[in-house]
């Protein structure tokens, strides 16, 4: 959908509806988002030689490895991702056993959008662990 939309996006983006369509089901605070984001967010997915193929090579290949215990992991999820909802996509029986799980309040698919700061402290912690 973003490399069908990229082209129109910065016109259909000024339009509450079409931000509505395209990233309702992202983030609980969507409307709070500016223009430009979700202009460059759009214009990221549909430019990015990576995304794609990352994408699909993780439909079907979560954790297919074993992951050091001595790789600090920890995995963040919104309580109000829609697009990997908990109900069916935190499948924690499918990584590292040693994995730190975070679920934050009122956030959606990209946390790091809804709450950077949180993020930022969370990646941070992670990375001290480093042995």
């Amino acid at each position: 959908m973003a490399k069908a939309s990229s082209g129109i996006a910065p016109t259909a983006l000024k339009s509450l509806a079409a931000r509505r369509l395209g990233f309702s089901r992202i983030s609980p605070h969507w409307e709070e988002m500016d223009y430009q984001t979700l202009v460059d967010a759009v214009t990221a997915m549909s430019e990015s030689d990576g995304y794609y193929p990352a994408w699909d090579a993780t439909l079907n290949r979560r954790f297919d490895s074993m992951i050091s215990d001595q790789i600090p992991t920890t995995i963040v999820f919104g309580d109000s991702d829609y697009v990997l909802p908990s109900r069916t996509c935190q499948e924690r029986s499918l990584a590292p056993a040693h994995a730190k799980w975070i679920v934050l309040e009122k956030v959606g698919h990209a946390p790091m959008w809804d709450e950077p700061g949180k993020v930022v402290k969370i990646i941070n912690e992670t990375v001290s662990l480093v042995k």
